[in-house]
């Protein structure tokens, strides 16, 4: 059984608008680009207005390029599937890069599925931005309740193992690749992006 709790937009919007604008105004100094704010375009493969926290059009970090920056202003760290949504929105809205901002910072599943799309037409990148005025805890996005089943025990990140099968050896993943928090390395498929500010 899950249940999941939408966000709230009212009591607690206002630390998502002022992540939102913390974010544009980092975002802002990365170049000659177009910046906007909470815009909706059409998405080229959905048909669908999608909703874009912040979005750059022009030159960025010496590039020219349309990207796509999303802030999410969750209690906790971000997971692999807000990377996951990201990669989606930014394919249907044909940015040539995405990057993900957290005040909380990035699970390393998040990190490791962003660094991943180095090698691939679109690159997304994940970014720390600490912000001092954050005083209290917003509200997580959802609350997951699970009802465990015999046999199966939890991990932390909510993922369900079942303790009766043995799983194959799928032997050591390759090395991760050095990131940088350099945006233009990152822009010109240097490096994969992780910024900690």
């Amino acid at each position: 059984m899950r249940t999941v709790r939408r966000r709230d937009k009212s009591p607690g919007k206002q630390f998502w608008r002022k992540f939102e604008e913390e974010v544009e105004r980092a975002v802002a100094g990365l170049g000659n680009a177009r910046v906007q704010r909470d815009v909706r375009i059409p998405g080229a493969l959905s048909g669908r207005l999608r909703q874009i926290d912040v979005l750059a059009r022009g030159e960025v970090a010496d590039c020219p390029m349309t990207v796509v920056f999303e802030a999410k202003c969750y209690g906790g760290i971000v997971q692999i599937g807000r990377v996951d949504e990201l990669v989606g929105k930014a394919l249907d809205v044909a940015a040539q890069s995405a990057i993900l901002y957290s005040p909380k910072g990035f699970s390393t599943g998040a990190r490791a599925r962003a660094a991943g799309t180095q090698n691939s037409p679109l690159r997304v990148g994940v970014a720390k931005l600490e912000v001092d005025w954050l005083e209290t805890e917003p509200a997580a996005e959802e609350t997951v309740l699970i009802r465990y089943l015999p046999g199966q025990i939890q991990r932390s990140d909510n993922v369900m193992y079942d303790i009766t099968q043995r799983l194959p050896d799928l032997g050591s993943y390759p090395a991760d690749p050095v990131e940088t928090d350099d945006y233009v390395r990152f822009f010109r498929g240097e490096a994969p992006l992780f910024v900690s500010r």
